[in-house]
């Protein structure tokens, strides 16, 4: 059977498109930017007391979960999380290649189906709560992965959950100004920490590539 032929090693349709990071980061902001504008279309039309809460949830923030929010944040947050922990495994076979992981019996497709599952279901959560939280999702696996050295995953992927709640609190509090009664929008505070980040990650990938080159 050839190389190409067996379905675990047909490319998607964007792999066959897409070959760099830094380009699909791009197609991402493209995207978000058209999507931007079809929601401030229909921001026009809607009333101007659902524009102020649309605008409102678009700062992001963590004070508008109640308790009552609970009863279906939490369980589908924890089963974003168990999703992760659940392809620890697999995902440090993946670390030398798919045809390795293959050789070790990983079922490719199962593997990216649970990990897209998994991140769409704490993406989706915690968005639909307390808004769109700028750079912590991109920057906090950056931080915990120099922070411990290491890219195993039965490390990386439980020290990437307790960093992100703990850079949240702290970018909740920062939000907070001493002595007033002012809050920032958390989406200022997250992008002064994650920005530097990204872009510091952005510009060793490129020094890789050129590199390599």
């Amino acid at each position: 059977m050839g190389r190409l032929s067996h379905p675990l090693h047909r490319p998607g349709v964007l792999a066959q498109w897409v070959r760099s990071v830094v380009t699909l980061l791009v197609i991402g902001v493209i995207l978000n930017s058209a999507v931007g504008s079809l929601v401030s279309l229909l921001l026009t039309w809607t009333a101007p007391q659902r524009a102020i809460q649309n605008w409102m949830w678009s700062l992001g923030s963590f004070a508008g979960t109640s308790n009552g929010h609970l009863a279906l944040f939490a369980p589908v947050v924890g089963a974003g999380l168990l999703v992760a922990l659940l392809t620890v495994k697999p995902l440090n076979a993946l670390l030398l290649g798919e045809n390795y992981a293959h050789t070790l019996g990983v079922r490719l497709r199962r593997v990216r189906a649970a990990t897209l599952l998994g991140s769409s279901l704490l993406a989706g959560a915690v968005t639909a709560f307390c808004g769109p939280v700028a750079f912590l999702g991109i920057a906090v696996p950056h931080i915990a992965r120099r922070a411990l050295g290491s890219a195993d995953h039965r490390i990386l992927v439980p020290a990437t959950m307790l960093t992100g709640a703990a850079l949240a609190l702290a970018c909740s509090i920062g939000s907070q100004l001493p002595g007033t009664d002012m809050v920032l929008p958390i989406n200022v505070i997250t992008s002064l920490v994650g920005a530097p980040i990204v872009i510091a990650v952005l510009l060793r990938a490129r020094a890789a590539v050129a590199g390599v080159a």
